[in-house]
């Protein structure tokens, strides 16, 4: 399935028919490429964005957004959160 690569969510949107990567997610507002993930990844990005929600909404703010990233940069950040929550 189809997820925010931010809070986890599958209440997303894809927005640009002419770019298959930009998604919009209707929970935390995320523009950009969504992730394809099971449900154990999708549980554990919730639970990340539950007790992170503040720290990463202040990162993103402050610091490069998310859609300005590469998919390979998504995929280390997926992997490393993945491993954390193991």
């Amino acid at each position: 399935m189809k997820i925010c690569p931010r809070c986890g969510s599958s209440n997303i949107k894809w927005i640009i028919p002419q770019n298959w990567s930009m998604w919009s997610c209707n929970d935390c507002s995320f523009t950009g490429p969504a992730v394809e993930a099971d449900k154990q990844t999708q549980k554990q990005l919730q639970k990340n964005w539950a007790k992170n929600k503040k720290q990463i909404l202040s990162k993103t703010n402050n610091d490069e957004t998310e859609e300005n990233i590469s998919d390979e940069e998504l995929d280390e950040k997926l992997d490393k959160l993945f491993e954390e929550n193991k």
